[in-house]
């Protein structure tokens, strides 16, 4: 099974909806792919971030069948962090999916 981008961006902003509407959020129930996650800017305290973290990890599982690890050492370890923006973390969902496929 091939995953597309848009699948997991599709993903990824169904969460971050549904994270806006928990915490009333209007940034994150209207995020797009120049939505920060992570950082001064970002609509998100560490929590939320982490909870974005495992629904996205939980929601890849129940929909691919693919188990992945979002916040790894690799994850913490690189110079930018694929947590800055949704387009970074899209990404880097579909790099770990195609690491788990190989």
């Amino acid at each position: 099974m091939t995953v597309k981008r848009e699948q997991v961006l599709t993903i990824i902003l169904e969460t971050l909806h549904e994270l806006g509407e928990d915490i009333a959020s209007d940034e994150l129930m209207n995020a797009d792919e120049a939505t920060r996650l992570f950082g001064a800017r970002s609509p998100l305290d560490s929590i939320n971030l982490v909870n974005f973290i495992a629904e996205v990890e939980e929601r890849i599982s129940d929909d691919f069948g693919i188990e992945i690890v979002l916040a790894n050492q690799n994850a913490m370890s690189m110079t930018h962090s694929p947590f800055r923006r949704v387009s970074s973390c899209t990404d880097y969902v579909l790099t770990l999916i195609e690491q788990q496929k190989s």
